[in-house]
């Protein structure tokens, strides 16, 4: 046992422990003539109740840990891989009941990115991002709970109301709210003497995540505001239609209640789309496109983690910087075919993703779409 704890709890300690975990019900509860009842090595070497994470300086008797149970960090896709990582040879401590530390992988407390789920991928199939022309009149449109299309920064506005007003001379903006999580701005101008040029400029403000991450127990509680800036350009060549989008960030993020992170750095971020379509005479049209998703490209965590006790008590622990920039780099090649077909068309799709979730070791992935639209 004293191996098994390191040498981190005393010989006194160690007995204390064998009597606490000792079984004493039925015939051995008798004290009389079993004592302190029958020893049960295999109590007296596994967690005592659910173990907690302690603040590393902080002393097991006098202050209240996280739950192992409840603390986690879910990772979003602009953050890949980065903290399992940066994570992968660290260990983290916890104590059960009896203040017996345990030690775990403090990477296995994180939750790998799953990437865009199919249902975004299709309503991106069905609807592309596409700029939509300067009206001649000022236009109001309200969405509730909106599907964002979006590769960059606004596909962290899924399921967020919108409301957008555009007007005559170019000028776009668009409100987004989502009830105690999310509310944003957006602002867009299309010069009137250069109608292919696109400029927008966002603020997003996010409540209960970081870049769509999502912290709990020792973790603590996430959030983020972003400043973004894109551009897009749109011109022919021949009959060929060309489109360049491109989009840069900035996120001041925010931590509280955290065990684990003291502090992180502001984050830069980025997500490109290139794309070119042809339609010919007889309606169809052929699309191709090639895109980044939204990715952090530069930042890091400030960690402390537990990492054992002293025999008196105190918990130590170990400091080091997590960078949160992933491995790889997602690229999405799309091909996509409409024909007409029975008064409405047939779209026919398929994307190759190198790197996928940003993983440079994730193999490549296959995603084949079809869909049909009619109106009436």
């Amino acid at each position: 046992m004293k191996q098994l704890f390191r040498d981190q709890l005393s010989n006194t300690q160690l007995v204390s422990r064998l009597f606490a975990t000792a079984k004493k019900s039925g015939e051995h509860g008798n004290r009389a003539i079993y004592g302190q009842g029958l020893m049960d090595l295999g109590a007296a070497t596994n967690p005592w109740g659910t173990p907690a994470f302690m603040g590393a300086g902080s002393s097991l008797g006098n202050s209240d840990g996280a739950s192992m149970a409840t603390s986690f960090i879910s990772l979003g896709s602009a953050l890949g891989d980065s903290l399992p990582q940066s994570l992968n040879t660290q260990e983290v401590a916890a104590f059960d009941d009896l203040g017996a530390p345990f030690w775990f992988e403090a990477s296995d407390f994180t939750v790998p990115s799953d990437g865009a789920s199919v249902a975004t991928r299709l309503n991106r199939f069905l609807t592309p991002p596409q700029r939509p022309p300067i009206p001649t009149n000022w236009q109001f449109n309200f969405q509730e709970k909106a599907a964002a299309t979006e590769t960059g920064h606004l596909a962290l506005t899924h399921g967020a109301s919108r409301f957008t007003m555009a007007g005559p001379q170019g000028v776009a903006a668009t409100v987004f709210q989502k009830s105690q999580d999310l509310e944003g701005l957006t602002l867009s101008w299309t010069p009137a003497v250069l109608p292919a040029l696109t400029m927008e400029a966002g603020y997003l403000n996010e409540h209960q995540s970081l870049l769509n991450s999502q912290g709990s127990g020792a973790f603590g509680r996430l959030s983020g505001q972003t400043l973004f800036l894109s551009a897009g350009l749109d011109t022919s060549l021949g009959d060929w239609e060309l489109e360049a989008q491109g989009e840069v960030g900035q996120v001041n993020p925010s931590v509280s209640h955290s065990q684990f992170i003291d502090t992180i750095s502001p984050l830069a971020t980025s997500t490109f789309r290139l794309a070119a379509s042809r339609p010919f005479v007889n309606g169809s049209a052929l699309r191709f496109s090639l895109s980044q998703p939204l990715r952090v490209h530069s930042g890091a965590a400030s960690l402390s983690l537990p990492t054992g006790r002293t025999q008196e008590g105190a918990v130590v622990g170990t400091t080091l910087s997590a960078p949160l920039v992933p491995s790889g780099r997602q690229l999405d090649l799309s091909t996509q075919l409409d024909v007409p077909w029975l008064e409405g068309d047939l779209s026919l799709g398929a994307t190759r993703s190198t790197q996928p979730r940003h993983q440079q070791s994730a193999a490549p992935e296959w995603t084949f779409f079809t869909g049909y639209r009619a109106t009436w």
